[in-house]
């Protein structure tokens, strides 16, 4: 009699983002994804480092739902290693893992909703109405496919029914096609179907328009797991370096309820020839292992017992406020200045002349960025009496905002700032807010006042006189304090 081989849900998906808030926001107030909790202390010690094979890794994750019954969105943002950030040019057929798919309630409403987190579809809308499909960037550049039909429906009363968003599928782009699928089909204990989750004419949707290419498609539990080979145009390898912590999707991941399930999972990838990055780690009635094949693909294997622990580990809605605080100094201010935006736009983008109005004593750009020098991934080294800090650029939306954190110096950690711009009757108002976690314990008051107090004359004494100065705004002039 044959044994019945155990096939796993995939239950997870997990991503490395720059700026935890301004993602989970994303997800939440564009697709309408629910909070589920998080947890800082159990992803920053020794066996976070572990498991992800990141020797002194240390970060923060949020979870979050959406109708899926047993699935969960895992945002990560690293504090150690500083996550590398997605290449300007990375394409859907690079290899990684590179998209992901949702099935939504109401497809007008939530491309109206990305579109005023700065997110529109990158090509014109597929379909007839009803099977309507679209195609955007997280703020963390992965492409997200919006689906008005959903490829996999689920049976009445299967899923939440209080959440419009469903995860429904994830592709990674990989150099062998028959290995990538060996190795699923390894972990999945079944191969690919027949299913049509996308044709040749979905790949002008990312970007790819007549690009020659295999699939291959899983179903695993109430998700699609594709697999693409990438002929015309080839895709690039991982970038040099590259780690699980680097910006974008890191991994997927396999559910199981019992530690039966996840040993014989494990041994059976194993055999397959895929290492793993320690060994199998069981603790509070459940298990976990991240597993890597030889082209560098990690899948992660746990199991979570049934009950209590959905909640803890966040597959369940958990109110916001039973979340982890990334960041326990939040400072903001406000200038409104009398010059048109698009003057004001060009003295904070230009980091080499930023000396002049910052309070910093020296200020250079240290690596350009893309498109344009002073654009994303652009780095600017600052020097004085605030500190010795390293800054980079990690979103643009010209004439509107700009997005930056800290990745060198500075007595704080998890540093986001926000410069946002608006037209106004007399000029441009600018509002800039900075959110950071204190450093060392019970200085979270000292420091916010440190930083409001920098904040506000950064914005009032340097940049409103600096742009409001009759002179040419660029040329050279002593620095205001």
């Amino acid at each position: 009699m044959t044994a019945t081989v155990f096939c796993p849900p995939l239950n997870q998906l997990a991503l490395s983002v720059v700026d935890l808030r301004r993602t989970e926001a994303w997800f939440v107030e564009g697709l309408g994804f629910l909070p589920a909790g998080g947890s800082i202390l159990m992803m920053s010690g020794p066996v976070a480092g572990l498991v992800q094979g990141l020797p002194g890794a240390a970060s923060c994750a949020w979870w979050l739902v959406g109708r899926n019954s047993w699935f969960q969105l895992e945002l990560f943002q690293f504090r150690r290693p500083v996550a590398k950030l997605m290449t300007a040019d990375f394409r859907p057929c690079d290899v990684g893992y590179t998209r992901m798919g949702v099935h939504v309630v109401d497809f007008d409403t939530a491309l109206a909703n990305l579109a005023r987190l700065g997110s529109e579809p990158l090509a014109p809308t597929q379909g007839q109405p009803g099977q309507r499909r679209a195609v955007v960037r997280s703020p963390d550049g992965v492409f997200v496919e919006i689906m008005e039909d959903d490829p996999l429906p689920q049976p009445v009363g299967s899923e939440r029914g209080d959440c419009p968003v469903a995860v429904r599928s994830v592709t990674l782009s990989t150099p062998n096609l028959e290995a990538s699928v060996a190795y699923l089909t390894a972990i999945n204990g079944k191969g690919p179907e027949e299913i049509a989750l996308h044709t040749a004419e979905h790949e002008t949707l990312w970007g790819l328009p007549g690009a020659i290419c295999k699939r291959a498609v899983f179903r695993s539990g109430d998700v699609l797991v594709e697999v693409v080979q990438y002929f015309d145009p080839p895709g690039k390898p991982w970038p040099p370096g590259y780690a699980i912590s680097d910006q974008g999707i890191l991994n997927i991941c396999y559910g199981m309820r019992l530690k039966e399930q996840h040993r014989e999972v494990y041994r059976r990838t194993v055999d397959f020839g895929a290492k793993p990055n320690c060994r199998p780690l069981y603790f509070d009635k459940g298990g976990i292992v991240y597993m890597n094949d030889h082209y560098g693909f990690s899948v992660e294997i746990t199991c979570i017992p049934a009950g209590s622990r959905d909640v803890k580990y966040g597959f369940e809605p958990l109110p916001r406020e039973q979340r982890p605080r990334l960041d326990k100094v939040h400072v903001s201010g406000k200038a409104d200045i009398a010059a048109p935006v698009d003057t004001v736009w060009q003295i904070l983008n230009d980091h080499d002349s930023m000396a002049k109005w910052s309070g910093f004593d020296t200020v250079h750009r240290t690596c350009e960025g893309a498109p344009d020098p002073n654009g994303y991934g652009a780095q600017r080294f600052m020097q004085g009496k605030p500190g010795r800090v390293v800054e980079q650029i990690i979103g643009v939306e010209p004439q509107r905002a700009i997005y930056y954190r800290v990745i060198e110096g500075g007595p704080i950690r998890f540093h986001n700032g926000e410069i946002l711009l608006r037209p106004t009757d007399k000029g441009c108002e600018v509002r800039w807010s900075i959110r950071c976690r204190n450093k060392y314990p019970f200085t979270g008051g000292l420091v916010r006042r440190v930083m409001q107090k920098m904040l506000d004359g950064t914005l009032q004494r340097g940049l409103r006189p600096f742009a409001e100065s009759p002179t040419d705004p660029q040329a050279d002039r002593p620095a205001i304090r």
